[in-house]
């Protein structure tokens, strides 16, 4: 798929107007915290800038902590570890050992290559989490948004082989997930209509994509019984809400172990990914029942 200046001019505008949202929510948060120790800019795959990681961790644990792998949104055609600092943060002031990486956007890279990245990122972890007290046997993936999608289709590779080798993912090796939280996301890529040539997803689901991995894009049909426990997080003015409900019942359906909920109210309403936000109660409240949610699964 030739990608044409009108569409380049398109993601520029678009991203443009997410960025200024997202610096304007997060304006004046701290990037460093006293109970915080952050390694920055660890490189863990050949694409530069773009293949780079962080790892933030209590300070000064002397034992393993349960590790988070978050997987950023935006569209596939934006974001970065620098945006998703904050959230980050927030989970390893509570415990965590968090992962936060920088993925190939496009559309200089096209399905399944953010996935390939996710999937190298979390065999990183495996060969090298102990070196920064991460607990490789209680790791836990998060995503939003495009991120949700990423997340979904990973945990799918790593409990289905079949689907791992089709994609074309490296192995995680002694990697052991117990679950994950997907928040805002995109579930059923070959709906009808869910993917339009005029969206900005189309440049990296393009149609040649799409066409070429048609069976591997119904990730629905690749699920198995070894699906890890998800937490599916929505709210009541998510764009994507009624995808969070289809696979809330999705899930329901093939009997597999989750928890579903939405945030909001019709007189206090929550938009998409607002769970990002460090200040706001109610993600304060949803970022919680997702750790308690983790740690429920600890093993």
């Amino acid at each position: 798929m030739k990608v044409t200046q009108e569409v380049l001019d398109d993601i520029k505008r678009t991203t443009d107007q997410w960025r200024a949202s997202d610096e304007k929510r997060d304006a004046g948060l701290p990037t460093e915290f006293p109970d915080v120790k952050r390694y920055d800019n660890i490189s863990y795959g050949p694409a530069g800038e773009e293949n780079l990681l962080d790892v933030y961790t209590p300070k000064d644990v002397t034992q393993s902590v349960p590790t988070i792998i978050d997987i950023h949104g935006g569209g596939n055609v934006y974001g970065s570890k620098e945006l998703y600092q904050h959230y980050c943060l927030g989970w390893a002031r509570h415990g965590f050992g968090v992962v936060n990486f920088n993925y190939r956007l496009a559309p200089q890279t096209i399905f399944p290559g953010a996935l390939k990245d996710t999937a190298l990122v979390a065999k990183w972890v495996a060969d090298h989490g102990q070196d920064y007290h991460l607990d490789t046997n209680n790791v836990f993936i998060i995503g939003d948004s495009a991120g949700g999608t990423l997340a979904y289709q990973y945990l799918t590779a790593y409990a289905n082989p079949k689907y791992r080798k089709a994609l074309g993912l490296v192995s995680s090796g002694q990697l052991v997930v117990r679950g994950g939280a997907l928040n805002s996301g995109f579930y059923f890529v070959k709906r009808s209509g869910a993917i339009t040539p005029d969206s900005l997803m189309s440049t990296y689901f393009t149609p040649e994509m799409m066409q070429k991995y048609d069976q591997e894009l119904h990730t629905e049909n690749y699920v198995t019984p070894d699906f890890p426990p998800v937490y599916v997080l929505t709210a009541n003015h998510d764009f994507l809400h009624d995808e969070g409900v289809r696979f809330d019942q999705f899930l329901l359906d093939h009997h597999l172990a989750h928890r579903f909920a939405s945030f909001g109210t019709e007189s206090d309403p929550r938009e998409h990914v607002f769970q990002l936000n460090q200040r706001d109660a109610v993600a304060a409240k949803a970022n919680q029942q997702q750790g308690e949610f983790f740690r429920s699964l600890f093993v």
